[in-house]
């Protein structure tokens, strides 16, 4: 794949000074994925301007590093005409040229921070081969799900006063909405979710409003019905190699949950690139169009997400975190020493929290994976799980408890080879390499790998005491791994924990 980068991309990759963060794992999905880097002759003209001798070396030797393209494109009338503006300055006829290149398809894609380069791109049909930095990533990393090796980094309430507005990751919101700085002002006392990295670097933001009945949606078409909604307000993630996505999604529903909201809905404008991997990452979790908002003369797509609603014909991922009861539910245990790190949100008031928090990608993800063997055979994608957490102290009546509620995503058995069984596993599992690995020496030939979809943790942890007085488990033993429950049993089981949960209709 030939990926032609715009200056822009290059100036900020060899400069000794770090102006983006996004820029490192750019390279190396390039790298990664071998496609060849071409640097156009006017972008070589461009550098030759930029700092002092020095810096002119350090070019020297880093632009060797690239494909120069010897020859430019001629642009055709076709082109020129479908461009509808003609150049006013040496940078526009730079960034005509360069879009040429991908339009007579002497590059295969182009890279550029430049937004009117990628508006151009539209008017010349070839806005599926231009890319920001973001957009490209979230294309490559979901293309290449096997090829990422995974980091999480926490996610953290925060007053919006206590933001520096004037960071580098606002700018993109900044030229896109107009007074943005005075309404982050306005909100100063109100919180967010926030994300930095281990460099105090802002890799995500998240602002959530919840709405009553009686909100005014006068310029949404068609009007919505009176609901209580939680709004996505402002919501970007920076495209770094973390599953932000997955984490910032799981605080959206957790929120919606709690609030007791009937939809949750967003505005994206539709002419924006990189919006679309945003939309994409939505319409992954459920969020279907609406319609059209319409204010100051502008246009947004709205996104709306139904809760207390479950669609057949759409996946459990697409459902979540909407329950379809017409199923199995099943009870099934798991030891203390790999419960809270798989389910973080389903810890017990007796463990200690800070050994829970860090950067440990299986915790945060809503898609999480259990390794056993010899299942049951009917066992089904879309069963209800009740995750039991075993007792370590005894009696085992009281520290045994059932802690998660979860639904059955996937069902693999049949793996080709270890390292097919290791990249399923890897960043959604509690088992390190070694176990892994020692699995499969061992079970290889009967082993099976439950992915499943945490849904919620319950309010309050029932105990094996409990599932004895009620009949649901025989003293003196405890629950075997996916045993079936009766409908009323399960009812009970929710209700007694005073859960709630969303229900399909």
């Amino acid at each position: 794949m030939r990926t032609l980068l715009d200056t822009n991309i290059i100036i900020h990759r060899e400069n000794t000074k770090v102006t983006n963060q996004s820029i490192g794992l750019l390279y190396y999905w390039l790298d990664k994925l071998h496609y060849e880097k071409l640097i156009h002759p006017y972008s070589i003209r461009e550098l030759r301007k930029y700092g002092d001798a020095q810096m002119q070396k350090l070019y020297d030797v880093k632009l060797a590093s690239y494909v120069e393209m010897k020859t430019i494109a001629k642009q055709s009338p076709q082109f020129v005409a479908a461009l509808k503006v003609t150049p006013k300055s040496e940078n526009d006829e730079i960034d005509n040229q360069l879009l040429c290149e991908v339009y007579c398809g002497r590059a295969d894609i182009l890279i550029t921070e430049d937004r009117g380069m990628r508006n151009k791109a539209i008017a010349l049909g070839i806005a599926d081969k231009v890319y920001s930095i973001n957009a490209f990533i979230e294309k490559v990393t979901s293309e290449n799900p096997e090829l990422i090796s995974y980091k999480a980094l926490s996610v953290r309430k925060e007053y919006i006063g206590n933001i520096d507005v004037s960071n580098v990751f606002f700018d993109s919101l900044r030229d896109s909405y107009c007074g943005f700085d005075a309404w982050f002002a306005k909100k100063s006392n109100e919180e967010a979710y926030i994300c930095r990295s281990d460099q105090d670097m802002i890799l995500g933001f998240l602002y959530l409003k919840t709405e009553d009945i009686d909100a005014d949606y006068h310029d949404i078409d068609p009007i919505f019905e009176p609901k209580r909604r939680l709004k996505i307000g402002t919501f970007k993630i920076d495209s770094t190699g973390f599953r932000l996505g997955e984490r910032f999604v799981k605080i959206i529903f957790d929120n919606a949950i709690e609030r007791k909201v009937d939809e949750i809905y967003v505005t994206l404008f539709e002419d924006r690139q990189e919006l679309r991997a945003l939309e994409a990452l939505l319409r992954r979790w459920g969020f279907r169009k609406h319609g059209i908002k319409r204010s100051n003369g502008k246009e947004e797509q709205v996104l709306v997400k139904k809760m207390n609603y479950y669609n057949c014909s759409w996946t459990i991922k697409e459902n979540y975190p909407n329950i379809n009861y017409h199923v199995n539910k099943r009870i099934l245990p798991i030891y203390p020493q790999y419960h809270t790190t798989l389910l973080p949100d389903s810890q017990l008031r007796t463990e200690n929290e800070i050994d829970f928090i860090g950067n440990i990608p299986h915790r945060y993800a809503l898609q999480k994976v259990y390794v056993t063997w010899g299942m049951k055979s009917d066992v089904r994608v879309g069963d209800i799980l009740l995750f039991y957490r075993i007792g370590e102290t005894i009696p085992k009546k009281y520290s045994s408890v059932i802690s998660t509620v979860g639904v059955i995503d996937g069902i693999v058995d049949d793996f080709k080879s270890k390292e097919n069984f290791m990249s399923y596993c890897e960043n959604r599992s509690v088992f390190s390499k070694e176990e892994l690995e020692e699995f499969w020496n061992k079970h290889r030939y009967n082993l099976c790998v439950v992915k499943f979809i945490y849904i919620k943790s319950l309010t309050s942890k029932l105990t094996l005491g409990y599932l004895w007085d009620e009949n649901i488990v025989q003293p003196p033993n405890g629950p075997r791994s996916f045993m079936k429950l009766q409908d009323e049993q399960f009812e009970k089981i929710i209700k007694d924990s005073n859960t709630n949960l969303y229900r399909g209709r």
